[in-house]
């Protein structure tokens, strides 16, 4: 424990980093392009005025295309005096082949160097690393583009000089491509200076030392792409269909009735395709489609026939179906499950019998990786959530339920998840109850699970008991590549104008972070959903919503967002304001928390020290632990044992378990030493419980853990045990 030496020296670093801390967010400055007319296009003189270099200037940013059409000077370095001007060009042929180069001229005189850019550069607009130097010392230009470096001699006549240094339009020259920047380095034998461009407004561009000053004019700051959802498409469309992302091919799939739609999101180009054989499917509110690997889809439907019979669901769910005739609904040759071939636009009947006993909503459904099973898990049905695991064999053609062994997981609906590795899943959240009876009330569930679809086992990694986050999200979840967190979209599935929020969440810890803005959602139909994606080409996310227009559940209208990978928080959106250095409020504010916290933690520190032989020594026969949102007593005499769960524990008693956000070192005080063991570091148990040790193994009627090599000693010791 710190003392009070120690809490003044934190108290004193933390009111260091207060006053010096800022936040370099995402961003960079994009070029508004010749599709604008001439007085709106963008141009940065990066300084304010002629600037003196001495030996060389080097250059260096990263560069993004956003069209492959407009070409146009890139940056201008300009000697007025020697009337020198150099430009780094692109160029587009406009040709059957329609290529890109990038290129040095001497402007007015002589292309120097040229190199063609890769398409999939630009499609992807994807951020390259850009240099080049103009070596007056030695008469040499080096440039270096996308991982390709050249070097060639230019005489400049010249060791120095005041230059103009310029990105986009300038003077007479107002043909600009359609790029961005982003992290600029200026350098020379007599300066270096940084440029983060992560502005979010103003004309003035300043250096991250706020020594050194620009002027943009017709700016387009990209933090705003990082923080606000831009919406790229919508399709308003006649049926109900089911939505499919391709992250092979970057592409959106609508399989509607009689034709599917592809959406290219780089190109943002649709097509729409007829089948070739049309599917028959059950009538339908809902239902699901997968692609595997091959680039197949597995499409299933839940029949409405139970609907039909259920006048008080159909209210409840604001439907209108009475024109479906019964006898179509429950027609013994329609297909629940199907797939198609897309290479072939062909649909091929899998199975015809029900997959559920009742239509499911919400529930989670996916492949495996090794395309022989599909699996569903929870959703809601006739005023009911689930939490059935069960599995369609697609090999065999068998369908079947799952008991999972491990942590029991509670009905739900609105869960998220996604693959952590090829045979593990993660679930997060959901809304339902312990029950599963829909009339004893909701519960938002913010816990996660690790499912192994292997062995068919639940973990339960954490739950955190804070309804400031209650909301239901996305079927489908995006996780880093680190695979330490995963972003998932969130809303308030109660609200009828609903908004739709970003959360990145921490897979170890639970912690939550709200990045981006929020997008509308509307929830008067209950069969309304959405998902979120990421490209692979550039990490995008792709926000997709459905929201149905009728009461038949039919005509519908897909919306699709797109944000900047990694997106960020308001706090850091709006830490891009361009203003000179200064203490902010919100630093002020934080000084002065630390000002309360400090004395509060050297009470605290005293306080402690002066009880802590009162607290060690005095058990009673009972403790209270906070679970569920409930302070829990729990008899000693009733713990079998307590098992660490990361940032939580499972404390095992004889009729049931309880999970608690703390960890094994700091609940084993709260434990008699003389009827409690740590046998694991990651194990205590109840002596009084223990029935045999066999080995490394320590028995506890029909449970067992395993005893860690360093703790063998010391239950040798307290067992009286000679030899283990």
């Amino acid at each position: 424990m710190f003392g009070i030496k120690s809490h003044i020296k934190l108290f004193f670093l933390f009111l260091f980093f207060c006053l010096t801390i800022k936040v370099n967010a995402q961003g960079g400055l994009k070029f508004i392009s010749n599709d604008k007319p001439k007085n709106e296009r963008t141009s940065y003189i990066i300084f304010d005025e002629a600037t003196y270099f001495n030996e060389y200037i080097e250059v260096s940013f990263k560069l993004s295309f956003y069209n492959s059409l407009y070409i146009g000077e890139i940056f201008s370095l300009v000697n007025s005096k020697y009337k020198q001007e150099y430009s780094l060009y692109y160029k587009y042929t406009y040709n059957k082949e329609n290529e890109s180069f990038i290129q040095i001229n001497r402007v007015g005189e002589k292309k120097l160097l040229e190199l063609k850019i890769p398409d999939d550069l630009i499609l992807n607009e994807s951020w390259v690393d850009v240099k080049i130097k103009f070596d007056f010392k030695n008469n040499l230009i080096s440039f270096s583009f996308n991982d390709q470096s050249v070097d060639f001699n230019e005489d400049f006549n010249m060791n120095s000089g005041y230059f103009d240094l310029i990105f986009g339009k300038h003077d007479i020259y107002f043909d600009v491509p359609s790029f961005s920047i982003r992290d600029l380095k200026i350098k020379s034998q007599n300066k270096e200076v940084d440029f983060p461009l992560n502005q979010m407004d103003k004309n003035i561009v300043y250096d991250k030392n706020m020594n050194h000053s620009g002027i943009v004019e017709n700016p387009y700051w990209l933090i705003k792409d990082f923080y606000h959802w831009k919406k790229i498409k919508e399709l308003n469309i006649q049926s109900n269909n089911d939505i499919i992302f391709n992250k092979k091919e970057s592409s959106l799939y609508v399989l509607a009735d009689s034709y599917y739609l592809k959406y290219n999101l780089l190109r943002n180009k649709i097509d729409s395709i007829p089948y070739k054989v049309v599917p028959d499917f059950v009538s339908s509110l809902t239902g699901k489609a997968l692609i595997d690997q091959n680039n197949k889809i597995y499409a299933y439907k839940t029949s409405i026939k139970r609907v039909i019979k259920n006048d008080l669901l159909v209210q409840k769910l604001g439907l209108n179906i009475n024109d479906i005739s019964l006898e179509k609904v429950i027609s013994k040759d329609k297909t629940t499950l199907a797939l198609f071939d897309i290479s072939s636009s062909n649909w091929m009947q899998i199975q015809k019998e029900d997959l559920f006993e009742d239509i499911r909503f919400h529930n989670n459904s996916f492949l495996s990786k090794d395309n022989k099973h599909l699996f569903f898990f929870g959703g809601y049905s006739n005023f009911k959530f689930h939490n059935d695991f069960r599995r369609y064999d697609l090999k065999k053609n068998k369908y079947d339920s799952i008991n999972l062994t491990g942590d029991i997981i509670s009905p739900r609906f609105y869960s998220g998840h996604t693959f952590i590795d090829k045979n593990k899943i993660l679930l997060y959240g959901g809304v339902g109850n312990l029950s599963g009876e829909e009339h004893i009330g909701r519960k938002y569930f913010n816990e996660l699970y690790e499912i192994d679809l292997l062995k068919y086992s639940s973990k339960l990694l954490w739950v955190i008991e804070d309804n400031t986050y209650d909301t239901a999200t996305t079927e489908s979840m995006v996780l880093s590549k680190d695979k330490k967190y995963f972003f998932t979209g969130t809303f308030a599935e109660n609200l009828l104008d609903s908004r739709i929020q970003l959360k990145k969440i921490d897979i170890k810890s639970g912690n939550i972070i709200l990045v981006g803005d929020n997008v509308p959602f509307n929830t008067n139909k209950f069969p309304n959903e959405i998902d979120l994606f990421q490209l692979n080409e550039n990490n995008r996310l792709v926000l997709v919503k459905k929201e149905f227009l009728d009461n038949k559940i039919q005509k519908n209208k897909i919306s699709i967002y797109t944000l900047e990978f990694e997106p960020i928080t308001y706090s850091t959106y709006n830490q891009g304001r361009n203003e000179k250095a200064e203490i902010s409020k919100e630093q002020i504010l934080i000084v002065l928390i630390i000002s309360f916290i400090i004395p509060f933690l050297i009470f605290y520190n005293f306080r402690k020290r002066s009880n802590k032989n009162i607290i060690n020594e005095n058990y009673s026969n009972h403790i209270f632990v906070r679970s569920n949102r409930q302070n829990i007593k729990i008899s000693l005499k009733s713990i079998i044992a307590i098992e660490a769960l990361k940032d939580y524990i499972k404390i095992v008693c004889d009729d049931k378990s309880y999970v608690v956000h703390s960890n094994i070192s700091k609940f084993k005080p709260k434990l008699p030493e003389k009827d409690f063991l740590q046998i694991h570091r990651s194990y205590i148990v109840n002596i009084k419980k223990i029935t045999s040790i066999d080995g490394n193994l320590v028995y506890l009627d029909k449970k067992y853990y395993k005893l860690g090599g360093k703790y063998i000693n010391s239950v040798k010791e307290k067992l009286n045990i000679n030899k283990i």
